[in-house]
């Protein structure tokens, strides 16, 4: 007998407990995930004229970028640069863009 089964400890918690409470099953149904969404990226603009590219992830989640036309014109050197006649993989972070002339420094 521990210390609390002495007390009586055991015996209050059962005079206590409520007796018009329903308990609910151990097992239940797990709610259905929000929908994925039907488009993937979106593309406008915002209130000071930038254009913005909204990535859209699954369940609701989404990033938004915001590029002046410098940007706009960078990103799509950067996709354009990985078109690929024989399609093989590349580890060159930026797609095969040429150094600047700091970068290419700092190589050398």
């Amino acid at each position: 007998m521990n210390f609390l089964e002495w007390l009586g400890f055991n015996k209050i918690m059962e005079d206590t407990e409520p007796k018009n409470v329903v308990k609910l099953p151990v097992d239940y149904v797990k709610p259905a995930p929000p929908p994925k969404p039907k488009e993937h990226y979106r593309v406008g603009f915002n209130d000071q004229g930038m254009t913005t590219l909204t990535l859209i992830a699954d369940y609701g989640n989404s990033m938004t970028l915001s590029m002046n036309q410098e940007a706009c014109e960078q990103l799509i050197r950067m996709l354009r640069s990985t078109y690929q006649t024989n399609h093989e993989p590349t580890d060159d972070p930026d797609g095969g863009l040429p150094l600047s002339a700091e970068e290419d420094s700092k190589v050398a």
